[in-house]
């Protein structure tokens, strides 16, 4: 998965450790990041507009409702992170959700933390695959605690396309990850209903924990220090910041050398880099497009990805992560100017593609500006 959408959180009691992982694109947060009710609504008011632009009243009336009770649970059970998507699976509609939460880990080590918690979920789900894991994470290899089963939910009747309660099956994954302060442990969940699809969101969720990775209180301070960033008032892409990034965008797609349909998941929106969110600031400071490939071989666009990996490389753009045939990160000006990310959807005849630009904060406090 290439650095699309990086989420951080400083979720240690204790001072000394920030905690990151990387969401793809299609993923829209749930706002569990306020307390403040009224800000939650519009927000997630937004989200909806969002994901069904042509849908109907009753339509986005059914998702609002259905994700401000999830929201109200998320939050209540300590979630850093929240977010769902709503893909289109061959013409029929598929969503998954995936949570993150903090536990703290009071006098307990980590070493103690895992078996404990292997033999509390062993009880409490009999019936569920509840295992030790080895994940790549982090500096190296972190062990975890992974449960696999069924989570059926009640779905409330104002959510419900037939009005009525409805209980609706769910499959659910849990990665339970000690954190190396020995101070809290990280819970991934990936819950969805629509079973079908559970092959391709299982492997989805491994590749989401795969990126899981932290950092201590003196490495965050010295990447702050690299990028001297101070926040400006501007909430949304100028005109010419847009006309800049489909100009960008058009380059790739030329690399790319693919032709297929175009007609979804193009948006030019603002955004807030992984760097500024990391530090506290919310408000947006770059400008973000995001369009997709469709009906197209997997065969041709994992060839793609390589030859657009290729291509600016050779045009002296760094890499930044990407794993060969499947995605890969790039950024212009040795790392600091415009990134790129093209994620492959294997299976699924789709290319993800993300164009992002500078970081305004970043670009005006060296005294430059992409946007002229």
């Amino acid at each position: 998965m290439s650095e699309l959408t990086t989420v951080r959180s400083d979720t240690t009691e204790k001072p000394g450790l920030h905690v990151g992982w990387v969401m793809p694109p299609f993923f829209h947060e749930i706002p569990v990041d306020t307390d403040d009710a009224e800000e939650a609504a519009e927000r997630l008011y937004e989200t909806v507009h969002q994901v069904l632009p042509g849908g109907t009243d009753d339509d986005r009336l059914r998702m609002f409702v259905t994700y401000a009770a999830m929201l109200d649970e998320l939050r209540g059970a300590g979630a850093v992170y929240a977010g769902f998507c709503l893909m289109d699976m061959d013409g029929r509609p598929s969503t998954a959700n995936v949570a993150v939460y903090r536990m703290p880990l009071p006098d307990i080590t980590t070493e103690d933390a895992l078996p404990e918690a292997l033999a509390a979920l062993r009880r409490a789900y009999p019936a569920d695959d509840v295992r030790l894991a080895a994940l790549p994470c982090g500096r190296g290899e972190s062990r975890a605690v992974v449960r696999i089963g069924d989570a059926p939910f009640e779905l409330a009747a104002e959510g419900s396309p037939t009005g009525q309660p409805v209980t609706v099956p769910r499959g659910q994954i849990q990665v339970y990850v000690p954190l190396p302060n020995d101070a809290e442990m990280l819970a991934f969940e990936l819950s969805t209903p629509s079973m079908e699809d559970w092959d391709f969101y299982s492997e989805l969720f491994a590749t989401i924990i795969r990126t899981l990775d932290w950092a201590t209180e003196e490495e965050a301070e010295m990447a702050a220090a690299l990028s001297q960033a101070q926040p400006v008032s501007a909430t949304a892409p100028d005109p010419e910041a847009v006309q800049r990034l489909y100009a960008h965008s058009s380059r790739v797609l030329d690399v790319l050398a693919v032709r297929g349909r175009m007609d979804e998941g193009n948006a030019v929106s603002a955004v807030t880099c992984a760097d500024c969110w990391a530090k506290g600031l919310t408000s947006a400071c770059t400008a973000r497009h995001q369009w997709q490939v469709d009906d197209v071989e997997d065969t041709l666009l994992a060839a793609a990805v390589t030859r657009l990996d290729e291509v600016l490389q050779a045009q002296g753009w760094l890499k930044l992560s990407g794993t060969p045939g499947q995605s890969v990160a790039l950024a212009a000006d040795g790392g600091t100017g415009t990134r790129v990310s093209a994620t492959l959807l294997a299976g699924r005849r789709r290319l993800v593609v993300e164009v992002v630009a500078p970081c305004t904060r970043t670009v005006r406090a060296t005294g430059d500006s992409v946007f002229g």
